[in-house]
């Protein structure tokens, strides 16, 4: 495993990472090999994070004082994220979901001066993210499951498994925390992780393994699609991006596509469907739409180009011999735009 992390880091170029740690046996496990082999891995710099949720009594304080007394043991600089539970839970959506993004919020600000935050997601985590996507329905891009890069986050055990690291765990004679919160099947992923996932691994034993094979079969797919759609789509990008003048609008960014070369594109594949590649590649650039956004049965290579359409804090708008993709700060200065004439 030390040498094919080791290759890993060395082709992402990793110097300085920040390690997010919780206590638990996965993030310990994963803490504990990057300092014991922090020389191999040709690590100049690492920081240990732990983010303070604010949402248990008790525990989460044990947590927070452990964490730091094994950084402090290993002589590796500790920084400390407190949230706003309350606010948390007050907020609209999903409480696990508006705590997933507020802790790497909190994590992206102590990684300030780090090349990659590296989390301990494993293969139990990969095989639950698959089945829950699966369920929900996906496309090619969501059926990728956990990316082991993205963005500055670096996961490096999507391929272990947590036995493998309860192993590793007692070798090296680790202690570590329990959450309980994690038995509690009131939020979707624990339901997932304790119930459905081990009901199918009765019933089809290996399931967890192929839903882990799936995710790596479809991340090597997509790869093939979006240098296609590189190749086909990337020419008909305008020099410069979105026009000067949408500045005065509250875009976060934009993109110009040359009208004419994207419909010459279209026309010479015609009897083909590119809608999807399409909006995929249009994710890659940052800018998601759902599905069946951009299809038309009846247009060449099935994409249809909306004269004037938003979808949340995105825009879609036609403008002489372009065709521009912005986003906004928010869904009103979406729409707004769409609107003018």
């Amino acid at each position: 495993m030390k040498d094919s992390i080791a290759d890993r880091i060395r082709r992402h170029g990793f110097k300085r990472l920040l390690l997010a740690v919780s206590g638990g046996l996965d993030s310990i496990c994963l803490a504990h090999y990057f300092i014991k082999n922090r020389e191999a891995l040709g690590i100049e710099w690492l920081g240990i994070a732990h983010v303070h949720h604010g949402l248990r009594e008790g525990t989460a304080d044990r947590d927070a004082t452990f964490v730091e007394a094994f950084a402090r043991k290993y002589n590796i600089p500790f920084f400390l994220k407190r949230l706003n539970g309350e606010a948390l839970k007050n907020a609209e959506g999903s409480l696990e979901e508006n705590a997933r993004d507020a802790r790497y919020k909190a994590l992206q600000e102590a990684a300030e001066n780090c090349d990659a935050i590296v989390t301990a997601h494993h293969a139990g985590d990969q095989a639950e993210t698959m089945y829950m996507r699966l369920r929900r329905g996906t496309t090619l891009a969501g059926l990728k499951g956990i990316q082991e890069v993205r963005d500055n986050i670096y996961r490096p055990l999507l391929n272990t498994t947590r036995a493998e690291l309860l192993t590793y765990a007692r070798e090296n004679n680790l202690e570590w925390c329990e959450d309980e919160s994690n038995s509690d099947v009131k939020f979707a992923r624990n339901k997932v992780r304790h119930e459905f996932l081990p009901q199918l691994e009765k019933e089809s034993p290996g399931a967890a393994t192929q839903l882990c094979r799936i995710a790596l079969l479809a991340d090597k797919a997509y790869a093939k699609v979006m240098n296609a759609g590189e190749s086909l789509f990337a020419p008909v990008l305008k020099a410069g991006n979105a026009d000067a003048d949408l500045r005065q609008h509250d875009m976060w960014a934009g993109i110009a596509l040359d009208k004419k070369k994207l419909r010459k594109v279209l026309l010479a594949h015609e009897s083909t469907d590119l809608s999807e590649m399409f909006r995929l590649w249009l994710s890659e650039q940052g800018f998601r739409f759902p599905i069946g956004f951009l299809y038309s049965q009846t247009e060449p290579a099935h994409v249809k180009i909306p004269v004037r359409a938003a979808y949340r804090k995105r825009s879609i708008v036609k403008k002489g011999s372009t065709v521009l993709i912005c986003e906004f700060e928010s869904v009103e200065a979406a729409l707004k735009f769409v609107s003018c004439k």
